[in-house]
């Protein structure tokens, strides 16, 4: 069962922070030609498609591009997919000729054994159609499990069906409710995946994957995806639609809610309108606080989209353009597709308005990359405990000096549920107990809250908490 919300970008605020990221000079990067579609953790590592023959290349500050070989459209014209890398920058997922050159299929390369097939051999319902087994769409963030599709020629339930394939336990189909299917990405560990199916209508909805076993995160009657998720799983991105505004495609967010999501909606950009337009939301960073992803206006006029709890929803340009950079004319950026664990870079591209009219990879630094002497909070905030919980829950504070300081409860649309405390506290550790109440004594439904500590110069900490009964 899902809830279904449309919520102001003001509300948005504390709904996504759980603990924040450290910000300074804003810096564009342009790495190398092709689409990059993928960024580690630390965002050393990119990964991309080449331009021309879509080769998988992996970039690094150390070693430059680095092209993996195995590229499938210079034998079949074609390519499909898009890389991937997991979180240590090792591994990285691909779609890849076959070692005897005669199929396309799934790969994972490192720099130990270079590219391993998920197949051949295929699941028992899968086989080869237009010279693939499958394509490959994401990585889980340890490496150990690749996502995507696999094809099942004649099935009268899906062509299509999404995949994973684990280094320990092999291929596992993920099956549809009677139509196609497809992963897009994968938690930590690719416990939870997500992705879409398709409804008997046609059109794609939003979609988890968790234990076997299939859930829509939202109905829409447009085509609409699940393509990011946090490492813990709680958190999804992708788009989705509602009746009220003519099913428009808006970026989208689900947070997990014990056992069901709460949509949340983000907009799209000004003059975005049906039946071409739309905002997808393609990755979120470990802590919820910067969403990255596209807008389309129509088929041929596309630009970069990032979420920021200061801004909300803004294009891309507007955005750099607020920190002092400004795009040249000869390129335009079309989409930003991965955003680093860490929240500090972000990868994208941009395209040549110029002939050859060539992608070009970048990456946005949302830090200075010279080491700098950062001012540390005046105070600590640790995890709850227990968490999840029920009725009660202690939250430790750390003063790293005595000084003002508020604590504070908000629910998932930002309201303040109770204030635990304001006022002086003491250098040291202090801990707080909340019992599950707000402000006027009544019990809150189960559901996520947010603990937030704050001070008078606006520096706050904020974490995640799951109320169960």
């Amino acid at each position: 069962m899902k809830t279904k919300k449309q919520i102001t970008l003001v509300m948005l605020l504390a709904l996504l922070l759980a603990g924040t990221t450290a910000q300074g000079q804003v810096s564009l990067e342009f790495i190398c030609e092709g689409a990059a579609t993928g960024i580690s953790h630390d965002g050393s590592v990119v990964v991309g498609n080449s331009s021309g023959v879509y080769e998988t290349f992996r970039w690094t500050r150390a070693t430059g591009i680095q092209y993996l070989g195995r590229a499938t459209t210079p034998v079949f014209g074609t390519g499909a997919g898009g890389p991937d890398v997991s979180d240590d920058g090792q591994f990285v997922s691909a779609t890849i000729l076959g070692e005897d050159e005669t199929y396309g299929t799934i790969g994972r390369w490192s720099e130990a054994l270079g590219w391993e097939e998920a197949m051949p051999p295929t699941l028992p319902d899968g086989g080869i159609m237009s010279d693939f087994y499958g394509s490959s769409w994401g990585i889980s963030d340890d490496g150990s499990t690749l996502v995507g599709l696999y094809w099942r020629p004649g099935a009268s339930d899906g062509g299509a069906n999404g995949i994973a394939w684990n280094d320990e336990t092999g291929l596992a189909g993920l099956g549809s409710t009677g139509g196609n299917s497809r992963a897009n990405d994968a938690n930590s560990d690719g416990s939870v995946i997500v992705g879409w199916d398709e409804a008997p209508f046609g059109f794609w909805q939003p979609t988890v994957w968790e234990n076997g076993v299939l859930t829509h995160l939202a109905e829409p009657e447009a085509w609409c995806m699940a393509d990011g998720i946090t490492p813990d799983g709680n958190m999804i991105v992708g788009s989705s639609a509602v009746a009220e505004t003519n099913w428009l495609r808006e970026a989208a967010v689900w947070i997990r809610n014990g056992d069901s999501w709460d949509e949340h909606l983000l907009g799209v950009l000004p003059g975005t309108t049906q039946p071409f337009g739309n905002s997808l939301a393609r990755d979120v960073c470990d802590d919820g606080s910067i969403i990255v992803g596209f807008n389309a206006w129509n088929p041929g006029s596309f630009a970069g989209i990032i979420w920021t709890m200061e801004d909300g929803l803004m294009n891309v340009v507007d955005f750099l353009a607020d920190h002092g950079i400004t795009i040249d004319n000869t390129l335009t950026i079309v989409g930003l597709n991965a955003i680093s664990g860490d929240g500090n870079h972000i990868a994208g591209i941009a395209q040549q308005t110029v002939w050859p009219f060539n992608y070009e990879s970048f990456i946005i630094h949302l830090i200075d990359l010279s080491p700098v002497q950062e001012t540390p909070a005046p105070f600590q905030l640790g995890s709850n405990y227990p968490n999840p919980f029920n009725p009660q829950t202690t939250i430790p504070v750390s003063m790293v000096r005595s000084g003002q300081a508020s604590l504070e409860v908000f629910d998932t649309a930002g309201r303040l549920v109770r204030t635990l405390h304001s006022g002086m506290l003491s250098e040291g550790r202090h801990e707080f107990i909340w019992n599950g109440r707000d402000r006027q004594g009544n019990q809150v439904s189960s559901g996520v809250y947010f603990s937030r500590i704050s001070d008078s110069s606006g520096q706050s900490l904020n974490q995640r908490m799951v109320l169960v009964k």
